[in-house]
């Protein structure tokens, strides 16, 4: 059982939890973040259930749970741990204290920002078997990788200045630390709503509004780029059909899934890298 497992003290992101001595082995991820980078780092097969927040097309095979999952569904599994962050034990209080009281240790991570996310790995890795160094270099090339490709194809153009649209409905956009922003940046663009000031502090949104949006598409946009997810459920066609869409006519109207631009994961960073090279640079 884990509960033997040795175990030594790590503070990450204000919170303190246990590390095991030994990786453990049937692990449950509530939280989609947590799945990809366990699969990026090679330990999906320690994975033995997901959120149904997952992608359809990640490991069909394992059962899906809501938030609100009951303790008696994720105890039948017999896992040694189970991976939450905050908004799951806000949505579910009572399933940390029942799986704990039954010998299955919880960890809590909350998503982390582009510069914590480092330490997010070197705390994930070792919990599925792998060198924290080696995690950190995964990303770390990942980042070069991306960094190089949109070099290669920008050639001696000026870099594309982009807009996200990260809701619909009131027109935010990506804070400017975001995941988003610096996935932008990486892949060679500009983010045009830079000045943006997040709705709260560490928010990866910022209000925005048309009449800014406006601004930007005189003063020369050049793509209005489409977060389509959980926060933005706009498909091109209805962003085409708003009132003030004949203002697109001239930039690069692109859509790209908000689990590609906006989930600290490097399955993320490295599909939706490579997707925003092709939408700033083309094929």
């Amino acid at each position: 059982m884990a509960s033997f497992k040795k175990t030594l003290t790590i503070f990450l992101m204000a919170f303190v939890w246990a590390a095991p001595a030994t990786a453990y082995e049937r692990i449950v991820s509530l939280y989609s973040g947590h799945t990809d980078n366990i699969i990026a780092l090679g330990g999906e097969g320690r994975l033995i259930a997901l959120s149904k927040n997952d992608e359809p097309s990640r490991l069909t095979d394992l059962p899906r749970f809501a938030l609100n999952v009951g303790a008696e569904a994720l105890l039948a599994l017999k896992p040694d741990l189970v991976l939450t962050r905050t908004l799951v034990e806000k949505q579910n209080p009572e399933l940390r204290g029942v799986l704990e009281r039954a010998g299955v240790p919880v960890m809590r991570f909350d998503p982390p920002s582009w510069d914590s996310f480092t330490a997010y790995l070197r705390a994930l890795a070792p919990l599925i078997g792998v060198d924290p160094q080696a995690a950190e270099a995964q990303f770390a090339q990942a980042c070069d990788e991306i960094r190089q490709a949109a070099a290669a194809r920008r050639g001696g153009r000026p870099a594309p200045s982009v807009f996200v649209e990260a809701t619909a409905k009131e027109l935010h956009t990506c804070s400017p630390d975001s995941w988003a922003a610096h996935l932008i940046e990486l892949a060679g663009g500009v983010n045009a709503a830079a000045e943006a000031e997040p709705i709260r502090r560490g928010s990866a949104v910022a209000p925005w509004g048309v009449e800014r949006v406006m601004k930007l598409l005189a003063g020369g946009l050049d793509v209005y780029l489409v977060q389509h997810g959980p926060m933005n459920r706009a498909s091109l066609d209805e962003v085409k059909a708003r009132p003030w869409a004949a203002a697109l006519a001239s930039v690069k109207l692109a859509q790209i899934p908000e689990y590609w631009l906006s989930r600290p994961s490097l399955l993320g960073l490295k599909t939706g890298g490579a997707e925003l090279i092709r939408i700033f640079y083309g094929e």
